[in-house]
């Protein structure tokens, strides 16, 4: 991976499961651990073959002076372009004094720390008390130990001058002797195992200075300041649910770190409903002095940044590329997309949809294909649907979407060539994307009715008749028709021009253009897809296409 992380506080990772989000984090907070028992194994090398040796490098900016000295990195400072996020082995004009951080691991599994100029330089040690300066922290499942004043916790941060070692040690000896004042109630069975232990000494030979008894042994209840825990009353607040420890820990973590820091956040949405995921981002939008990176799988987290927050990773076989949404040729159209469909921002191949029917046909399909013995389900594959919601915007979200490092492929309607032109769709092939459009410039209810058999369209007849009632779809049809039509189906007569009076009611009356009925519509017509005849039309022509798309690895 080589990214140009953008000078911004909040820095989100999204895409698919597995894309290595995940692991950005980790070897930020690894290259800036702050102790040096930092543990390795085979598993970390890539494919688990320690000949792989780790080697990852940060330029980390706006570094506090003491680094600058020349006993300490001043004869090693290396410049950082903010505007041009270019990098210079020296600080000149225009560039920000800067450190160029490595951490290198091989085969011996001991870390090495090092701030270097150049690639083949050995450098000088990055020593860790430096490291800690930079303040990278992660906060992932969250441990309870932060709710205690534990070494290093975030509370032991915020009370660093407090010294209360003899409070706790008088606490422990006040433990000790309320057990002793109620030894007759409560410690009478125990100190008659002490006896039978006592005498069991003397027969020994072991010397007896006193006498046995059973008491609290002072190192074990020694009160330690890890043993020091936030209460809500008596309720240890470890015992709050993992959204609201995340919360809280985020909030502490902002007042023991004024000074600049940065946060890793991995799934930030863990554990919180829609209206805290909001208010936790606005918790860490408000916080200037931190630097956050975030990952999530949340179409909520999508909805509530910003556009420019948004970074979308992509790994494929030990290669990672991190894609800003906001690429300038897109930026002022894809907020837009992000807020109508940001759950397919979370998926590494996209299906644009012209509209409703379209996706909920697809969804349709897709229940059909994952009955199937050997076909797998989009959510398997990994497969999205984006509602571009007319087909006039079907090829902008299209180049939008494919221009983020995304798989795209279309489904749309060819009657409207004013919203989707033959032009339109030869230049999106020619940039690769996968192109479904019915022939003979119909919509998708024009194309069906065109090509089922005629049971099968009397069957979606029926089916849309559920929710408009039979007798106002087929005064639907009877308008469309000129004609007369015999109110039991039965009794229809199939001719091309009653399939194509068809297939305009439908598009006209939106019998299925709610994706619920689209869904169900698709369920009926799947059916008929291993009919040979209508593999041989073009309905089952581009469904077979667009299956080839899903297919392909």
């Amino acid at each position: 991976m080589d990214w140009a992380i953008p000078d911004q506080g909040i820095v989100c990772l999204i895409g698919r499961g597995d894309s290595t989000k995940s692991t950005v984090l980790e070897a930020l907070r690894r290259t800036f651990f702050p102790q040096w028992n930092l543990s390795f194994d085979d598993a970390d090398f890539y494919l688990c073959n320690p000949n792989n040796v780790i080697k990852i490098e940060a330029i980390v900016g706006e570094i506090p002076d003491e680094f600058r000295d020349l006993a300490k990195y001043g004869h090693w400072l290396c410049g950082w372009n903010k505007n041009t996020q270019s990098y210079a082995a020296d600080p000149g004009e225009g560039a920000e004094e800067a450190l160029r951080v490595r951490l290198e691991v091989s085969g011996d599994l001991e870390p090495s720390w090092s701030v270097v100029k150049n690639d083949g330089d050995e450098g000088v040690q990055f020593r860790s008390g430096d490291r800690a300066r930079v303040a990278v922290s992660l906060i992932g499942s969250v441990s309870d130990r932060h709710l205690t004043w534990s070494r290093g916790s975030i509370l032991s941060k915020l009370t660093e001058s407090e010294n209360i070692s003899s409070s706790l040690a008088d606490a422990a000896r006040a433990a000790k002797a309320a057990l002793e004042v109620r030894r007759d109630e409560d410690l009478s069975h125990f100190d008659q195992v002490a006896e039978m232990a006592e005498n069991t000494a003397r027969e020994l030979g072991v010397r007896v200075s006193n006498s046995y008894r059973a008491q609290l042994d002072s190192d074990a209840i020694n009160v330690r300041i890890a043993g020091l825990a936030l209460h809500d009353g008596d309720l240890p607040l470890r015992q709050l649910g993992l959204g609201s420890k995340r919360m809280l820990m985020t909030g502490l973590q902002k007042q023991a770190l004024h000074n600049p820091h940065v946060t890793l956040f991995d799934e930030v949405e863990l554990g919180l409903e829609p209206h805290r995921i909001a208010r936790l981002l606005k918790h860490l939008k408000e916080d200037r002095a931190g630097q956050y990176f975030l990952t999530t799988h949340s179409p909520v987290t999508l909805r509530e940044l910003d556009v420019g927050d948004l970074h979308v990773v992509h790994g494929n076989e030990g290669h990672t590329d991190v894609v800003a949404v906001n690429k300038p040729s897109i930026a002022e159209s894809i907020q837009g997309r992000v807020r109508s469909g940001a759950e397919a921002f979370l998926a590494p191949r996209i299906i644009v949809c012209e509209g409703a029917t379209e996706v909920g046909f697809l969804r349709g399909l897709d229940d059909y294909w994952s009955r199937h013995p050997h076909m797998n389900s989009f959510a398997y594959i990994g497969v999205a649907l984006f509602d571009a919601r007319s087909g006039g915007s079907v090829r902008g979200v299209a180049e939008d979407l494919q221009a983020l490092g995304f798989d795209i492929a279309v489904l749309a309607d060819s009657d409207r060539p004013d919203q989707l032109s033959a032009e339109d769709v030869a230049a999106l092939r020619r940039q690769g994307i996968e192109v479904a459009v019915w022939e003979g410039n119909l919509s998708i209810e024009q194309r069906v009715f065109a090509d089922l058999p005629w049971n099968g369209v009397l069957r979606c007849i029926r089916l849309a008749g559920e929710n408009l009632r039979v007798d106002q779809v087929i005064d639907q049809v009877g308008a469309r028709y000129n004609g007369i039509l015999d109110h039991d189906l039965v009794e229809w007569v199939e001719s091309p021009q009653l399939r194509t009076a068809v297939g305009l009611s439908a598009k006209e009356n939106g019998w299925f253009k709610r994706q619920s009925l689209a869904r169900d519509w698709a369920k009926e017509i799947s059916q008929y897809l291993e009919d040979p005849v209508v593999q041989r039309n073009d309905l089952g022509v581009q469904i077979a296409n667009l299956r080839r798309w899903v297919d392909r690895v």
